[in-house]
């Protein structure tokens, strides 16, 4: 896969390009002292502020989850298990060498435009091909920056989609699909379960491998501050997926918020107990 699949702007890294080249003098400039200074300040509050605040969190997810799959039989619902369905899906298509990278491309760059749009910005030109693909604004922040990484683009597709079906249909009615002689009897809810479950995937396998390359997204944040933000940003979506799934009427993110404080009150006895 192309080093420069995933950028924000042709701009933006023709400007980088350009400071590398300054002499040291010009790279002491009071904009780059600025920008510097944002970057030291990114990484104090992701190791103060993101780290716990993504550990705690995915380690209340972890003992929710665990729960439900022990005291109330989440494993066997509907949701999980076509939910895993679809994950297996697309863990199948990747094995036998299918790389979807124009799709993945499409997505990323849409993320950052949309985004890029709600903040009011200018779009002068954006290209997707399967060797890489841009946008070129005339705005950007974090958010705009990290979208791709922070939203899976294809599994809010789904959401919008099933969501607008859902109005006029009941997706819990079962449907028999004819099939020759015999009948094909499902729900179409569990369609859109294996959906989200496999564009889930897809999104988690291409943000973990766009990560681990360096990309001029996570680069213009500060690669520490990125990672930790995607993580605690994908964690809370599981949650809220998980959430969704509802498997227990009471379950919500006041039980979550509770779970929560439960969590972080034990890593801090873990962690500082013995010193107090």
């Amino acid at each position: 896969m192309s080093s420069n699949i995933y950028r924000l702007s042709t701009r933006d890294r023709e400007t980088q390009r350009q400071e590398r080249s300054k002499p040291a003098n010009t790279r002491r400039h009071p904009t780059q002292r600025q920008l510097r200074r944002m970057k030291h300040f990114k990484v104090w509050l992701a190791l103060v502020l993101l780290f716990p605040l993504g550990l705690i969190t995915a380690l209340t997810f972890g003992e929710m989850l665990w729960r439900a799959m022990c005291r109330l039989d989440f494993w066997r619902s509907e949701q999980f298990v076509f939910f895993h369905l679809g994950g297996l899906a697309w863990a199948a298509a990747y094995a036998t060498g299918w790389r979807p990278v124009r799709a993945y491309v499409l997505g990323h760059e849409l993320s950052h435009l949309l985004v890029a749009k709600a903040y009011g910005g200018q779009i002068f030109g954006w290209k997707v091909t399967a060797q890489g693909g841009y946008v070129e604004t005339n705005i950007t922040n974090t958010l705009i920056t990290l979208a791709p990484y922070l939203v899976p683009f294809y599994s809010a597709v789904v959401l919008i989609i099933f969501g607008v079906v859902g109005v006029k249909v009941n997706l819990q009615e079962m449907c028999a699909i004819p099939l020759g002689a015999q009948a094909l009897h499902l729900r179409p809810a569990w369609i859109f379960y294996a959906a989200l479950g496999l564009t889930w995937w897809f999104h988690a396998t291409f943000t973990f491998k766009t990560v681990l390359a360096k990309q001029g997204d996570l680069e213009w944040n500060g690669e520490f501050f990125s990672m930790l933000l995607i993580f605690l940003i994908n964690v809370l979506l599981l949650v809220a997926l998980f959430l969704a799934a509802s498997p227990a009427p009471g379950l919500g993110w006041l039980e979550v918020g509770r779970c929560w404080t439960g969590t972080a009150a034990a890593v801090w006895q873990f962690c500082f107990g013995t010193f107090w």
